[in-house]
């Protein structure tokens, strides 16, 4: 009688991984969008497209490439980090107008408020353009490259 093995599947440990890093990319990504768009005074919505293209980069090195699975994780980290840029952006313009610091302002502010500051910040065009990183994302997870023949 063979004894059963309890050790887990690597890929799915390594897919696990993956989903982590695709999180964790998509809010130091935000938080870095939020840093950049204060120092420059706009909401630089396009530093979505390199976020959505390092997030799709991330789930493709732990093996969710040409995965659905992957693009819908893609999709869902790419408005993870633009709602967490905005919502960061949303505050610091709350904390500049009081005088506060931005922890205060985080931790006293009401977020429905910082969502509603977002929600006008936001025009048109910038929706289109999340949408379009959210796409490229999933695209980018997506993409197999075709099989070569010897």
């Amino acid at each position: 009688m063979a004894a059963q093995s309890t050790v887990s599947d690597p890929r799915s440990r390594s897919r696990g991984i993956g989903v982590a890093t695709a999180l964790m990319t998509a809010l130091a990504g935000g938080a870095v969008w939020c840093l950049i768009a204060l120092y420059a005074r706009h909401d630089l919505i396009a530093l979505s497209l390199p976020i959505a293209a390092l997030i799709a980069w991330a789930l493709r090195a732990h093996g969710f490439v040409g995965r659905w699975s992957g693009a819908v994780i893609a999709i869902a980290c790419v408005a993870l980090a633009s709602a967490y840029s905005l919502y960061l952006q949303a505050a610091a313009q709350v904390a500049s107008m009081l005088g506060l610091p931005l922890r205060a302002a985080l931790t006293q502010m009401d977020p429905h408020m910082a969502i509603d500051i977002a929600r006008a910040n936001l025009d048109v065009a910038g929706i289109a353009t999340i949408i379009v990183a959210a796409i490229i994302a999933a695209a980018g997870v997506l993409w197999t490259l075709g099989r070569r023949t010897r």
